[in-house]
């Protein structure tokens, strides 16, 4: 039975680049501005995140894009929706921008819109992106919890927060990107329900 992890969150959240991350050999195309680059869903796996587990991961196309997008905001809604009950996820994994001016509403009604749509049978977890600049990465949530409340995101939330800047474009020996992967394989397998 595959264990299904859906990476779900607005465009350039993160999404693909952490699914590089997860899984080297997926070559996800990634975009460096808003703009979604993810055209469809699609699966790589098996995902070893360690201690003998395994998943599937599914991209998705990126939420709120507007006009301008590869999907226009309420159909990829829509398109997300459907797929969503057809695989019948075991994880959602939502990623979000941990640039405080990138946070907006629609990042909690997201989360939120999303989490009613899988019910209670499916956790939701989430991914805090882009903090590859912050020098703490691990500290960014609590102290974003008055954001994370005025966004309806609750702040008992499952988290990591991390980097998914490729190696290549961080300090040497930071040593972060490596930290940051861990941090979401063990985030997945924590919250990931067994067989």
């Amino acid at each position: 039975m595959s264990r299904n992890v859906v990476i779900i969150g607005h465009s350039g959240a993160g999404k693909s680049s952490l699914i590089n991350m997860l899984y080297p050999r997926a070559g996800a195309a990634t975009s460096d501005d808003l703009k979604g680059c993810t055209k469809a869903e699609r699966v790589y796996g098996p995902c070893d995140i360690g201690e003998q587990q395994y998943c599937q991961l599914h991209d998705t196309i990126g939420l709120e894009e507007g006009f301008w997008g590869l999907l226009w905001a309420p159909k990829a809604e829509k398109q997300l929706k459907a797929y969503l009950k057809r695989i019948r996820p075991q994880l959602l994994v939502y990623c979000m921008p941990g640039v405080r001016s990138s946070l907006k509403k629609s990042h909690g009604r997201n989360f939120n819109k999303f989490k009613s749509v899988v019910g209670n049978r499916v956790p939701i977890v989430v991914v805090v992106t882009n903090l590859e600049a912050s020098g703490n990465p691990e500290g960014w949530w609590s102290a974003n919890l008055d954001t994370l409340r005025k966004l309806g995101i609750p702040v008992s939330t499952s988290h990591a927060c991390v980097t998914t800047l490729p190696e290549v474009y961080l300090p040497p020996a930071s040593g972060l990107y490596h930290t940051s992967r861990e941090a979401v394989k063990a985030l997945i397998r924590n919250n990931l329900p067994s067989y």
